[in-house]
C-alpha cells in the first residue's frame, strides 16, 4: 500500500483509522447474472444487477510505535480490537474509506473479524477482516383509505303477490288472438284452450273474440 493511503472505518461520530496499512486490500466486484440454455443457441447469460462488493485484508495493531505505522498516536491494541468489535456488534452499517490508491468509499457490514497473538511479539494483535457492501432497501408503501361508513342492510320489504296463483296476467293488444297468445306463452297455439278456460268470464262464449284492453289470466304451463 502507498504511504499516502489511509484506511478508516466510521459510524456516526466515531471514526477508527487503522495504524498499520495492510500489504494487500482485496476488493471483489461480483455479479448475480443468471445463465440458461436456449434451444438452438446454447448457454446465454442474463445480466442482472451487480452483486454487493466484498472487501478483505489483514494487518496488525502494534503495541509500540515503529516507522511502519501510518501515524504516531497509535491506539492500544486491545482498544483497537474493541473498537472494531463494537462496530461489528452494533447491527448497523459502517463507512469504509480508503483515501488515495483505489479511493474506495462505501457503507459496509463487518462480516468477519478475527484476531490473534503470536509468540515473540507480546501484546501485538494480528487481525483479518472481511467486509460486505451494504445496500439499503427502500420499500414503497401504498396507503389505502378505507371509508368509515358502515354498510346498512335494510330489512326486507314484504310485497303482496298480485299475480294469479301459478300464472300471470296479460293485457290484450290489437291483433292478438288466443292461438297466438298460447304460442307465445306455451310454445304451441293448440294450448289456447288453457287460457280460454280460465278467462271465460272475461272473453265470453266465443274464444275467437277478444278485444284490446281485456286483462287475461295466463295460467302456468
Amino acid at each position: 500500500m502507498s504511504s499516502s493511503c489511509q484506511i478508516y472505518l466510521a459510524q456516526q461520530y466515531t471514526r477508527f483509522r487503522f495504524p498499520v496499512l495492510p500489504e494487500t486490500v482485496k476488493v471483489g466486484y461480483g455479479s448475480d447474472n443468471d445463465k440458461m440454455k436456449v434451444c438452438g443457441v446454447g448457454e446465454v447469460t442474463v445480466i442482472q444487477d451487480s452483486a454487493a462488493a466484498n472487501i478483505s485484508f489483514s494487518s496488525f495493531f502494534p503495541k509500540h510505535y515503529f516507522s511502519g505505522c501510518d501515524y504516531s498516536d497509535i491506539p492500544d491494541p486491545l482498544s483497537a480490537a474493541e473498537a472494531i468489535s463494537t462496530f461489528k456488534n452494533s447491527g448497523k452499517p459502517v463507512r469504509f474509506t480508503i483515501t488515495g490508491g483505489m479511493n474506495v468509499s462505501m457503507y459496509v457490514t463487518i462480516e468477519k473479524f478475527d484476531i490473534e497473538e503470536r509468540g515473540g511479539d507480546p501484546e501485538t494483535i494480528y487481525f483479518s477482516i472481511a467486509l460486505k457492501e451494504y445496500r439499503e432497501v427502500v420499500v414503497r408503501q401504498i396507503k389505502v383509505q378505507v371509508s368509515a361508513k358502515k354498510a346498512m342492510i335494510s330489512a326486507p320489504i314484504s310485497r303482496t303477490d298480485t299475480s294469479p296463483a301459478g300464472g300471470q296476467t296479460y293485457t290484450v293488444k290489437k291483433g292478438d288472438c288466443l292461438w297466438n297468445l298460447a304460442k307465445k306463452f306455451y310454445g304451441g297455439g293448440a294450448k289456447y284452450t288453457a287460457i280460454y278456460n280460465v278467462n271465460k268470464s272475461v272473453i265470453g262464449g266465443n274464444p275467437n273474440l277478444i278485444y284490446p284492453g281485456q286483462v287475461l289470466t295466463i295460467p302456468a304451463a
